[in-house]
């Protein structure tokens, strides 16, 4: 199969906020695979940003799909075993190419069974202050799967934690003659590269000031105010609505970049 271009289609499954396990979200993921590498994104953000460039390219400015619920971008080269993940979220000026070289260390297990049409077998990992189970199956030989997971004998069917807070299912599989997806990472915004750990000591501080760069921007000039009390009313509003939305975030996929 190698040499030839698929999408695949996983139903991703998620709880956002421990305190609100009723929150549950569902999205349609898709992990394209094409000349030795691979993106993972969400469809909708899939669709968006196309639409977005297609329009650009006619002079219209278009704004993202609002319903997106993953925002990142998932890459992945085959060759050098780099994984990247890519995302707008942390600043206005430029993506984060966040390069991950952490080694997956899987455990392959005996268990088999069969998903829908595929039989798959059982393996597990510690990964991101999680224990994952992940089924994978050998009749498609992808050494590949959703997130950051790769490295089996196969593509992964499905892939949870042991919580069932992120639960990744395969939905769907077809051979791909569309434009890739790919054409999309990084387009348009400046790029910065951090290391994966350089990312975790980045995150933990923008959790604790989510607007830093916003205030920066603003003691800079950049954003103006027709008064200092209009200045001081939006900007205590910002960091409210932002430190509101980080504290329902509180189950992230790899749930160790919490702890302090």
């Amino acid at each position: 199969m190698y040499g030839q271009n698929y999408r695949f289609t996983y139903n991703y499954r998620s709880i956002p906020d421990t305190l609100n396990k009723n929150n549950i979200i569902n999205e349609d993921m898709i992990l394209e695979v094409r000349d030795n590498k691979s993106v993972f994104l969400s469809q909708k953000k899939a669709i968006s940003d196309s639409v977005m460039i297609a329009d650009a390219k006619k002079g219209m400015m278009t704004m993202p799909d609002p319903s997106i619920q993953t925002k990142y971008i998932i890459t992945k080269e085959y060759a050098n075993l780099e994984t990247s993940l890519v995302t707008e979220e942390f600043s206005t000026i430029y993506k984060f190419v966040i390069v991950d070289k952490r080694p997956l260390k899987w455990k392959i297990l005996p268990e088999k069974k069969m998903i829908g049409e595929y039989q798959c077998q059982k393996a597990t990992l510690d990964f991101g202050g999680r224990e994952w189970t992940a089924w994978f199956t050998e009749e498609i030989p992808f050494s590949d799967g959703p997130y950051k997971f790769k490295g089996l004998p196969g593509l992964i069917v499905q892939i949870r934690d042991s919580k069932e807070y992120h639960v990744f299912q395969l939905k769907g599989v077809q051979k791909n003659s569309k434009p890739p997806y790919e054409n999309i990472v990084f387009k348009g915004t400046k790029t910065k590269n951090l290391s994966f750990s350089d990312f975790a000591k980045f995150y933990k501080e923008y959790r604790r000031d989510p607007i830093r760069e916003f205030k920066q921007n603003v003691m800079s000039g950049k954003i103006s105010y027709e008064s200092e009390e209009k200045r001081i009313e939006h900007m205590l509003l910002v960091e409210k609505l932002n430190k509101e939305r980080i504290k329902k975030d509180n189950n992230i996929i790899e749930i160790d970049l919490l702890k302090n």
